[in-house]
């Protein structure tokens, strides 16, 4: 028999593309410096630094002290990496981004220095968007289905929504400000970027490119999965062939058997007259 040998599917949210955030990839293990993981914060810095404004400010304009319990759950403490891994949410992410019909839905956030007017039902301005009515949701929650009904705002990737602004790809909400380097470390790395246009500029074109990282890693992944389907039904097929060998086989030796009890039996048929 021929053996075959079963191509690993490729894990992609936590291990290797990291998932895009609100425009952007999740961070990827600590140190790491990719395209993806710098797009991924880069564009949900401004989610979460207008949410810790709101968050320390009451709806009259005045302070809220204290502010632990209106921030626990506003921000993750832990990366993507952290989740337990999750094949059909994996799956489920490949076929929405590689679907080419796939139309980026759910509300929009309007950055709150923008001039661009919100849509009820389509857009909102980060300002306006209530804390409280952004969900609490557990990290042994994650990852959440796509079709959860708490993914709401819009992600860069056609088809997948998510359930905070800035938040990660698996549902939830984004890095804690106190935990993100990724500005520090942005503009360090990127001196040239003195504006907040230019800043705008090189964020669309961060995202741009890790979407098409992802897509990539996506593309890599359903290929994998295709070549196992392949094996799978070639395996499948020599199962059938050797079950139906073994039949005959059995078939063959009941014939045997009934033969040779028959050539016994008149034997002595022929000895005892």
């Amino acid at each position: 028999m021929t053996l075959f040998v079963i191509a690993p599917e490729i894990p992609l949210s936590r291990r290797s593309a990291g998932p895009l955030a609100h425009c952007g990839a999740a961070e990827p293990p600590r140190g790491t410096s990719t395209s993806t993981s710098l797009l991924s914060r880069t564009y949900s810095q401004q989610c979460t630094d207008s949410l810790h404004s709101m968050a320390a400010t009451s709806p009259s304009g005045g302070p809220t002290p204290p502010q632990d319990e209106q921030l626990n759950g506003l921000y993750a403490s832990y990366v993507p990496h952290d989740l337990i891994y999750n094949a059909d949410f994996e799956d489920s992410l490949m076929r929405a981004a590689l679907d080419p019909d796939a139309k980026r839905d759910g509300i929009r956030i309007v950055p709150s220095d923008s001039a661009e007017r919100a849509q009820e039902g389509l857009s909102v301005h980060l300002s306006d968007a209530l804390l409280q009515s952004l969900p609490i949701i557990a990290e042994d929650e994650l990852p959440l289905p796509l079709n959860d009904s708490r993914r709401i705002y819009a992600s860069p990737v056609p088809g997948v929504k998510l359930t905070h602004p800035g938040g990660y790809i698996e549902g939830g909400p984004g890095l804690a400000p106190n935990m993100d380097t990724f500005p520090d470390d942005y503009f360090q790395n990127n001196p040239e970027i003195t504006s907040a246009d230019e800043f705008r500029k090189a964020r669309t074109k961060e995202v741009e490119a890790s979407i098409e990282l992802l897509k990539e890693r996506l593309r890599a992944r359903q290929g994998a999965k295709e070549k196992n389907e392949q094996i799978e039904k070639q395996l499948q097929k020599l199962r059938e062939e050797h079950d139906m060998e073994l039949r005959v086989h059995n078939k063959m030796a009941e014939v045997n058997r009934q033969k040779k009890e028959a050539r016994e039996r008149r034997k002595k048929e022929k000895e005892g007259g």
